[in-house]
């Protein structure tokens, strides 16, 4: 049965913020060489470009990464070249037509600041601050250990008085730095850190971090206690619940076309939803990324990304570019209001939704305590586990090293899972409780990597010096198509099973690729002969002795997510949440609204292509939206249905509930659909 998933609330806590749906990130980060800066600004425009976009939140600038106020300021410096205040007239609009407008402040980068005093900047472990001819301004971080702090809470301050009612503060581009300025180092010497341990100065860093989170909050609800405030740095940390609870709400910075692609923000999402706040997608109007004017996605792939998370549960943003003359482009709001369109009719649907999953993905990323911001991905590991769980239709949510397995029927510990001496007994725990285990690489040894913490039903042998190897199907692994060996590189540890079947055998190539022996253009062919098995299962547990996950994050082998669905489906038989036809890069989620005694199922779908490159990494577009065609769909809930409606405006839905399972069939839909399902 699906169980109710502990410790999520039903409601965000009353004093987290409750975010709108439809939110604009307006950048404005303007150089000082510009002149005419705000010359076009004009309410009623502006007002238009929000009422074209469907915008009920629009976050604006009180300071940009240039260092530049737009408005006048007695702490920092109005830009030179504007000569109204701009960010009160932007205020002004949006209230007078029931628009919300957080203002932003940028805290890590300030130029101004930056060239002004070279002392505020982070050193680095060269003693070099910036090169000079360097254009990038990531090269120029300011330290929150340095009298910097101080001016940008007195800025930050000076906002919050002259707007005691505004809709809250938005800081941007927060880390850990590792700074080696003279002071810096004195005062790691001084707390007993070692400047010359990259650990010491890193944690040193972290210790810093956290004096910038305590006097910029303090500094956000110095006015008003409960004022929203959140702190941006590109990437939501899993397991950082102490530097998470400084914030009031998330943003889930995930630009698909931007590095980030379109498997980043699922897997955000999917741990976002596990924490107590109410959170939003951000993605962006640009082809690329932030800072690119004159640069416009299809309006496909907005209509998709808007849908996706509403799917996920989140409230949506997409990023623009303000001109400097301070004039809306009305190409970008009809852009985003195809999108808005669509969402705003959805929303009833989409708010105060609990998420329903049978299966937990374990993160198996390290020093979870720890803030790791930037543009970041997940661990390679995790984002295989998910990719695999995305591709087979099966809801899942993200667990922090904190979280209880409470409440699942199936956990995967990713194959670089470490098992400390808590998660054994976490784990032993959930296994009397009758929950299940799929496990690969490490995830099952002790720290040392000598034995196995959860018995498998297997004996450690050791590790195979054979790289690559072979998997071969089995008779319980029919989900497999193919039956001759499918290479695996990476290496495996050695197995061997004692109350465990076989569910994978494995083959030795003849001999790794080295100087004195190879063969063709790639490694050697698999040779006869036994050896210690690929996969095994057993009671609740299966293993994988390879580091599939990451395997298929790297690789994209399809058919290792084969191996891992009959893994799947031997220890969960009929009881998996879901069963469809979609295709493997369609999605379906499931949530819940419990005040409206309902579920509501989302699918989406749309093709990408890879179009060129962005920052070193591929680029994935969404240009046409491809519908889908009798779309069955099987749920297995524990509430009797009593109605079925395709959602906002199709229509009653014939379907049909036996043995706890409800089942449908969506005659057609085009990007995203949700169907409600009334208990």
């Amino acid at each position: 049965m699906v169980r109710p998933i502990v410790g999520f609330p039903f409601v965000p806590n009353p004093i987290m913020h409750h975010l709108r749906f439809r939110q604009v990130h307006l950048d404005f980060h303007t150089s000082g060489l510009i002149k005419g800066i705000g010359e076009k600004f004009n309410k009623r425009q502006f007002q238009e470009a929000l009422k074209i976009g469907h915008i009920d939140s629009i976050t604006i600038f009180s300071k940009c990464h240039h260092g530049y106020s737009y408005h006048p300021t007695k702490v920092g410096q109005m830009h030179p070249h504007l000569k109204t205040d701009l960010l009160a007239r932007q205020i002004d609009a949006c209230r007078e037509i029931g628009v919300r407008c957080p203002i932003y402040l940028s805290a890590g980068l300030d130029e101004l600041a930056a060239f002004a005093n070279p002392t505020w900047v982070v050193k680095k472990k060269d003693g070099v601050l910036w090169k000079p001819l360097e254009v990038e301004w990531f090269v120029r971080m300011l330290r929150f250990n340095s009298p910097y702090l101080n001016y940008l809470c007195e800025q930050i301050e000076e906002v919050c008085q002259r707007w005691p009612d505004n809709d809250g503060i938005f800081l941007d581009i927060i880390g850990v730095q590792r700074d080696y300025s003279d002071d810096a180092l004195k005062e790691m010497k001084q707390m007993g850190y070692n400047p010359e341990v990259d650990a010491d100065v890193a944690s040193y860093g972290e210790d810093v971090l956290y004096r910038y989170f305590k006097a910029t909050t303090a500094a956000a609800q110095s006015v008003k206690k409960d004022n929203p405030v959140f702190h941006n740095s590109g990437h939501i940390s899993v397991g950082a619940r102490k530097a998470l609870g400084y914030n009031t709400h998330l943003e889930l910075e995930s630009l698909p076309t931007g590095g980030w692609g379109y498997d980043h923000f699922p897997l955000s999402a999917r741990y976002a939803i596990t924490q107590k706040w109410d959170f939003m997608g951000m993605t962006g109007k640009f082809h690329n990324t932030w800072g690119e004017f004159g640069g416009f996605k299809r309006p496909a792939a907005l209509r998709h990304e808007c849908g996706a998370m509403l799917a996920y549960g989140a409230k949506c943003s997409v990023g623009d570019q303000l001109h400097p003359d301070g004039e809306m482009n009305l190409d970008t709001y009809r852009l985003i209001g195809a999108a808005y369109e669509e969402v705003e009719r959805k929303e009833p649907w989409c708010d105060y939704v609990t998420p329903v999953a049978k299966i937990a993905l374990v993160s198996c990323e390290q020093n979870q305590h720890r803030w790791r911001g930037g543009h970041a991905q997940s661990v390679v590991a995790d984002e295989g586990v998910a990719r695999m769980l995305l591709e087979l239709h099966q809801p899942f949510l993200m667990l922090d090293e904190q979280a209880d397995w409470k409440g699942f029927d199936l956990v995967v510990l990713p194959d670089t899972y470490v098992m400390t001496p808590a998660n054994q007994a976490k784990a032993k725990k959930f296994l009397a409780g009758g929950g299940k285990i799929i496990a690969a690489g490490t995830a099952l040894l002790d720290e040392k990597n000598e034995k196995f913490a959860i018995d498998p039903g297997a004996k450690l042998l050791g590790r195979s010096k054979n790289d690559p190897d072979y998997l071969v199907a089995t008779a319980l692994t029919p989900e497999v198509a193919v039956k001759s060996p499918i290479v695996i590189l990476g290496g495996a540890f050695d197995v061997k099973p004692t109350t465990a079947k076989v569910l994978a055998e494995r083959r030795a190539s003849y001999f790794n690729r080295t100087w004195e022996h190879y063969c063709s253009h790639q490694h050697a062919p698999d040779a006869p002969g036994k050896v210690p098995p690929a996969a095994l299962i057993g009671r609740g547990i299966a293993y994988f002795a390879h580091n599939i996950f990451s395997a298929y994050r790297t690789y994209g082998q399809p058919l290792y997510r084969d191996f891992f669905e009959a893994a799947l489906r031997q220890l969960l038989g009929d009881s998996l949440l879901v069963e469809t036809n979609l295709p493997r890069s369609g999605r379906i989620n499931l949530m819940e609204q419990r005040k409206e005694h309902r579920y509501v199922t989302h699918l989406t779908y749309a093709p990408t292509s890879t179009r060129g490159t962005f920052g070193g990494k591929p680029v994935e577009l969404i240009e046409d939206l491809v519908p889908l065609r009798d779309i069955h769909v099987k749920l297995r809930v524990p509430k009797k249905i009593k109605s079925a409606r395709l959602v906002p405006d199709g229509g009653e839905l014939a379907f049909a509930q036996t043995k706890g399972a409800v089942e449908f069939t969506v005659p057609e839909f085009t990007s995203h659909q949700m169907i409600e399902l009334g208990y």
